[in-house]
């Protein structure tokens, strides 16, 4: 167990926590309908840096995450089952790799859609609509990515005994996360604002998990561990 596996971890579920907060950064300004681009466009016009710190959290946090799949998972879950662990070590490096694209979208979109908005309003719009899309499309498959590995490691942990049984119980948040947003889309959870609002804690939840992990990797990793 390497200490360096669990400050990646731990630096994983920081920003994740920190990348939530920016995202909430519109409505806590008084830009509250997140889905109008004309309100949107005009957010990035007076906060122009604000999509741009938050896709340099996600980028710290897929490069993060790249580290903490390779130094966790085989400690975690062991190759006894070489299939599932190696599964299980794909699942990290897919979300890592999608994290680090709709990071890559936040960082470089305020730029190209202010000169757009520059042209004309509806250019502007339609910019932020087009990014707005294609990152969101990225961040929900890399978040579910990342709940994907996380429960992978909770099942190896539980066989393998590498982590606490009630550890691995709480992976619930990133089960339920992983079946709402596959069942949701496919219109098999009803349309009420508790699904909504169980899915927003299940993305807490999921970072939640990752900062205990790092805690219990610590942990057990001593003093003296490299």
């Amino acid at each position: 167990m390497t200490r360096v596996g669990a400050a990646a971890v731990a630096l994983v579920a920081i920003a994740g926590i920190a990348w939530q907060y920016l995202e909430t950064t519109p409505v806590r300004l008084g830009f509250e309908d997140t889905d109008d681009p004309a309100l949107m466009v005009s957010f990035i016009r007076q906060y122009p840096a604000v999509f741009s710190q938050a896709g340099v959290v996600l980028v710290l946090m897929a490069i993060a995450l790249i580290v903490a799949v390779l130094a966790v998972t085989p400690v975690i879950a062991p190759a006894r089952d070489s299939l599932s662990s190696r599964t299980t070590m794909a699942f990290g490096l897919i979300a890592a790799a999608i994290l680090l694209v709709g990071g890559g979208i936040r960082v470089g979109s305020s730029g190209p859609l202010l000169h757009m908005a520059g042209l004309s309003q509806a250019s502007g719009e339609a910019a932020y609509v087009a990014a707005q899309v294609a990152s969101q499309a990225a961040l929900i498959t890399g978040i579910l990515a990342l709940c994907l590995w996380i429960v992978g490691l909770s099942v190896g942990g539980v066989r393998n005994r590498t982590l606490p049984a009630l550890m691995c119980a709480l992976a619930i948040a990133p089960a339920y996360r992983i079946a709402g947003g596959l069942l949701g889309p496919l219109g098999l959870l009803p349309q009420i604002d508790v699904f909504w609002f169980l899915g927003v804690l299940s993305i807490l939840g999921t970072f939640a998990w990752l900062l205990l992990l790092g805690i219990v990797l610590f942990r057990r990793a001593g003093p003296t561990n490299g």
